[in-house]
Order: C-alpha cells, then structure tokens, then sequence
C-alpha cells in the first residue's frame, strides 16, 4: 500500500508541475544546452501473467492471465544535446484500469493497477524537429489480486513487481511542445502471496505498454537553436 500510495503522490505533484510547465512553455531559455521536459500521455498496456496455485493440501494449478486497458501518465525527465545525439534520463507514473480473470475459469481476477518507471534515453537527431531514440531502466509495476464469491464478498491484495524496463519512441517538436510516441516493454522478478483460501499464487509477468503524449519545454530548445533564437542565428 506504501508503493501505491506513493505512487498516487508523485501523479499528482507531476500533474502540478506539467501544468505550471505548460503557461511557461514557450518561455525559453537559450544560455545552455540542456531541456527540462514536463508531459502527459494516454496509455494502452497488455499485461501476460504466467500463474501458479498451491492449496493447502499441496496440489498444483497453472492458469494464465491477460489484463488489458487503457491508462493516463505524467513524464518528467532532462535532455542534453551533444551534436546530433541527444542523452538524458526520465521519470514516469501512469495508472491503468485493465482486468481480467484467470483462466482456466475461476473466480479470481487480476488487474493492472500502475506503472512507474527511471529510465535513461540516447536519442538521435534525424531532423531538427524530429529524434528517434532508445530507452531503458528500471520499473515498478502494480497488480491487483481480487477474490470474487467468498463469503466476506471480494478479497483484494495489491503487489508491486519490479523488473527492467526498455524500448524506444519517436519525438516531433511542433514548437510550443513535443509531441512523442513510445513503446516499452518490461519482465518483472514476480509476486508471491497467500489468498484469503490459504492458496499459495506465484505470479510472473511481462507487460506490453504504447504511449501517445505532449510534452512542455523548459529550457533551451536545441531543436531549433538554428531557426528561432531571439539573437539570431548561432555562428
């Protein structure tokens, strides 16, 4: 519950941040080479659970899982511009709402809950508005357990899988912002836990996630240092 709540926490200070962000977007900064980025993006996340259950009497079921849904995020991160190459870091938290019970049939649900990431980027610059870059690190990923049908009515837990996390995007600035596309894909350590039954359930996961967002600009703008320096073009 420390992890959810913590990540709610750092949605909603992102949120406040990006908005202040956004009525400065345009205030640019043309003294260094680095951009401080402030966005937020819809999500869309698969996640595959391979599961195993344990009863007390010591008898083995595999079953799978294949929570999908929809999400929004918020992003943070810094970039440096080093020629045509661009290295920076990034920070993000995202919340889902996907859901699905486990199969074979049972009564037990598993959804996505949330998504925070770290992550560094090396990005290359096709186009003065246009970079393709990699990215990799570390994520947080939530999931929720919940137990239909027993007596007490739904039994729920919520696990926080860790795990790598990697994939690549492509940004375009449109001059007051970036607007960017990004697939990452992560395999988790697992999460092991006792239900309310007195089963044992080994989880592991990989997850699948696609983003469309905008991001804000505060800073320099390398990408276009060229075309819109209030001094003119650099020498």
């Amino acid at each position: 519950m420390a992890v959810r709540q913590f990540v709610r926490t750092l949605v909603g200070i992102l949120f406040l941040v990006t908005a202040l962000a956004a009525q400065k977007a345009e205030a640019q900064n043309w003294d260094g080479s680095g951009l401080i980025r402030f966005g937020v993006f819809l999500q869309g996340s698969v996640l595959d659970l391979d599961i195993e259950r344990r009863t007390p009497a010591g008898a083995v079921l595999q079953q799978s899982a294949s929570p999908s849904g929809l999400g929004v995020g918020i992003v943070t991160g810094y970039d440096l511009r080093l020629g045509s190459f661009v290295i920076g870091g990034e920070i993000d938290a995202s919340w889902d709402d996907g859901g699905s019970k486990a199969r074979p049939l049972s009564n037990e649900k598993y959804g996505i809950d949330f998504l925070a990431t770290a992550r560094g980027r090396l990005g290359y610059m096709v186009h003065p508005g246009f970079m393709v870059y990699a990215t990799g690190g570390y994520g947080m990923l939530g999931t929720e357990y919940i137990l239909e049908g027993v007596a007490a009515g739904e039994r729920k837990k919520y696990g926080t899988q860790g795990g790598f996390v990697y994939g690549g995007g492509l940004e375009y600035d449109i001059g007051w912002g970036i607007g960017f596309l990004e697939y990452l894909h992560q395999d988790t350590g697992g999460w092991s836990f006792r239900n309310s039954l007195g089963n044992t359930i080994d989880l592991k996961s990989s997850q699948d996630v696609f983003r469309l967002g905008l991001k804000f600009k505060v800073g320099h703008d390398h990408s276009h240092d060229v075309y819109r320096r209030p001094d003119g073009p650099l020498k």
